[in-house]
């Protein structure tokens, strides 16, 4: 069997080769082969931190300045889920029932997985010129869930940690650190004063009343926080 690498792979022709699998598809036969290679992580001048949120990605970047990216990931979710939703109370069970489903499941991961590496790409092209990047270590937070059920299940299907995991090897091929801080009161703190709990001012405005009167989205508030703990 001849093996025909693709232009994309080009890139993989120095690096050490590792585990390889053979994968059968309803598109065919795949080979998966696991290429590594050793970089060199350096020590960075500045961290700019990473707020991930269901809808958007906002960045606190050193210089002061707050980038965010709308990402309508929910509207995505919530969309196949609705559609998955709407073949199970039509077709109880069957063949068909199982290809509709896997069909949908199949193109939200593609839809999921292309949108998480446009947006690693961003993160890690902002991040360059500072050597670091911060993120919140979310490992527990489907414990800590106590919302509605709606909006408990929608974030269940939430795969933030995917994105992370996929932000932090793309950020170590450039030689990018990535640091993963405690994300207690990262949305609540006031970032200038420090020590001051942060007040409700309008829909998603947070004011410090109390100190300095400092006042900003809850999602740049965040952003901002993670930045100062790395």
């Amino acid at each position: 069997m001849e093996f025909c690498s693709a232009k994309y792979h080009e890139k993989f022709k120095d690096w050490k080769i590792g585990q390889a699998w053979l994968v059968r598809t309803p598109k065919g036969v795949f080979i998966n082969v696991v290429f590594s290679r050793e970089v060199e992580v350096r020590e960075p001048e500045a961290f700019v931190g990473v707020d991930l949120n269901e809808n958007n990605v906002t960045l606190s970047l050193p210089n002061g300045e707050f980038v965010q990216i709308i990402t309508h990931e929910k509207e995505i979710r919530t969309g196949y889920f609705v559609k998955r939703r709407k073949i199970q109370k039509k077709l109880r069970a069957g063949k068909k029932r199982k290809e509709l489903l896997e069909k949908y499941g199949q193109r939200e991961r593609n839809r999921r997985d292309d949108l998480y590496h446009k947006l690693a790409n961003k993160i890690v092209e902002l991040a360059e010129k500072y050597g670091g990047i911060a993120l919140e270590d979310l490992t527990e937070i489907r414990d800590s869930i106590r919302y509605s059920a709606e909006v408990n299940g929608r974030l269940h299907r939430w795969s933030f940690r995917k994105l992370q995991s996929i932000i932090e090897y793309k950020a170590k091929l450039k030689g990018i650190k990535v640091v993963f801080v405690n994300p207690a009161f990262t949305s609540s703190l006031c970032p200038v004063c420090g020590g001051e709990k942060l007040s409700p001012n309008g829909h998603r405005v947070l004011k410090c009343p109390p100190k300095c009167g400092f006042e900003a989205d809850r999602d740049v508030v965040g952003s901002w926080n993670i930045r100062l703990k790395a």
